[in-house]
């Protein structure tokens, strides 16, 4: 018996239909050029006003060599069965966030520590690409 392989393509997602696929996760992975080359830190996140709201160790790398530099942040959502899914990738600058409007749980951080900083991306850019079943590559009924 065949196996069955979708067939599938990319698609653009504008940024506007890319701020409600943020807002439907919880983790994604900062980006930065540090002291050691490029570095990637998974990390949990809120949106908050069309930015991306973390929080992070006061004394960790991403404290030390990420405040007001440039950086990216991207998300992702895949489904296996059917080879669809999207990513969403926004570049900016991370800066401190010191305001006290933001209660600390804005940000439902998982590893155990003191993450109190908080760690603002403001988008200078936000791109996203959707990978999508092409129309007449539906699962067949039965296979022969």
């Amino acid at each position: 018996m065949d196996r069955w392989t979708p067939r599938t393509r990319y698609e653009e997602i504008s940024p506007e239909r890319c701020w409600p696929l943020l807002e439907s996760q919880q983790v994604g992975r900062l980006v930065w050029n540090g002291q050691e080359g490029l570095s990637v830190a998974t990390m949990n996140y809120a949106v908050d006003d069309l930015t991306v709201l973390l929080r992070t160790l006061p004394y960790g790398t991403v404290a030390r060599e990420c405040d007001d530099r440039p950086v990216a942040f991207q998300v992702d959502h895949a489904e296996p069965t059917t080879r669809t899914g999207w990513s969403v990738l926004v570049r900016g600058r991370a800066f401190f966030d010191d305001e006290d409007e933001i209660p600390r749980e804005a940000v439902d951080v998982w590893p155990d520590g003191s993450r109190v900083l908080r760690l603002r991306v403001v988008p200078r850019q936000v791109t996203g690409r959707r990978l999508v079943l092409v129309g007449a590559d539906r699962r067949p009924a039965l296979l022969a």
